[in-house]
């Protein structure tokens, strides 16, 4: 007989991750108290000790606890699974889809197949979460998302499923005011006196940047930023030029101002777009709808 259950578990789970029962129940909308009492309950039908609560710092997991979380977020992505299954048996068409991607991904690929999707499945609900790489990748280990579309910057294909589907040559944005931007397409030789307006490295693989340097470019980066509007914004007044995989839907930067994207002659690399899944979840039934509907769109 079962001695513990699922929401023990995911407060548990909760706790570890947030570091303490406050901060856990602020998340999961419950009280401290009920927090506090599954994890005592939790302790003792297991006989052991998850926790080691320090005052006024927090509670860190013991070995124990680190070996019992592991296998108790196994079996939660596993009950998940079974009730999005069960969601597919039953023909339900509601539910909720959680999508992870990057910023150019969700204009391209994820939003037109959200407002397609949204006119024949208006019950259910759809997330978009939008990070830089590793956290999205541990989003989709954690059972955060159901999948995520990115950029691959490298996945274990132990734990992930990939599906290649673009792969893309980066294209050189300009101010539609330089002189360049009447020029079809660009060559290296082009852009040696023009700054790179750069965005901020997130996760591993090889940059943007790292791909001019190889191919022999290494220009002046006067500013760098995580934000693609912030990088767009500068280039649009002038400032440099940088690279991007799609032509942004709106060429219009936050500040007003004019961009346009030139392929480049020469071939430096490209980058591929993929969809990712973790291995040990099945999906429902709507959600590969809206998978396929995404595919759909390359």
């Amino acid at each position: 007989m079962v001695r513990f259950t699922l929401r023990q578990l995911a407060f548990l789970k909760e706790t570890a991750r947030t570091g303490g029962i406050a901060a856990a129940a602020r998340q999961l909308n419950v009280s401290a108290a009920a927090i506090s009492s599954a994890l005592d309950k939790l302790e003792d039908v297991t006989n052991l000790t998850l926790f080691d609560r320090f005052p006024a710092r927090g509670m860190r997991l013991t070995r124990d606890g680190e070996a019992f979380l592991a296998d108790a977020e196994a079996l939660l992505l596993q009950a998940e699974a079974l009730d999005k299954r069960a969601s597919e048996i039953s023909g339900e068409t509601t539910g909720s889809i959680r999508i992870g991607t990057h910023y150019a991904i969700a204009q391209k690929i994820v939003l037109p197949a959200v407002l397609a999707f949204r006119e024949t499945h208006p019950n259910v609900h759809i997330e978009v979460m939008e990070d830089d790489f590793p956290k999205l990748v541990d989003l989709l280990d954690a059972g955060g998302v159901d999948a995520l579309f990115v950029f691959d910057q490298g996945f274990q294909h132990t734990r992930h499923l990939v599906d290649p589907l673009l792969s893309l040559p980066p294209l050189v944005m300009l101010s539609a005011n330089h002189p360049f931007a009447e020029k079809q397409d660009l060559d290296l030789s082009d852009l040696v006196e023009l700054p790179y307006i750069a965005v901020s490295r997130a996760g591993p693989g090889v940059s943007y940047l790292e791909l001019l340097n190889e191919a022999g470019l290494f220009p002046e980066v006067p500013l760098t930023s995580r934000s693609r509007e912030l990088v767009q914004a500068y280039v649009g007044k002038g400032f440099g030029f940088t690279l991007v995989g799609f032509s942004p839907t709106n060429p219009t930067t936050i500040e007003g101002d004019t961009v346009v994207t030139r392929p480049l002659s020469q071939n430096i690399g490209h980058f591929d777009v993929v969809m990712a899944r973790a291995r040990s979840v099945r999906h429902s039934k709507v959600i590969k709808s809206f998978l396929d509907l995404c595919c759909a769109q390359v």
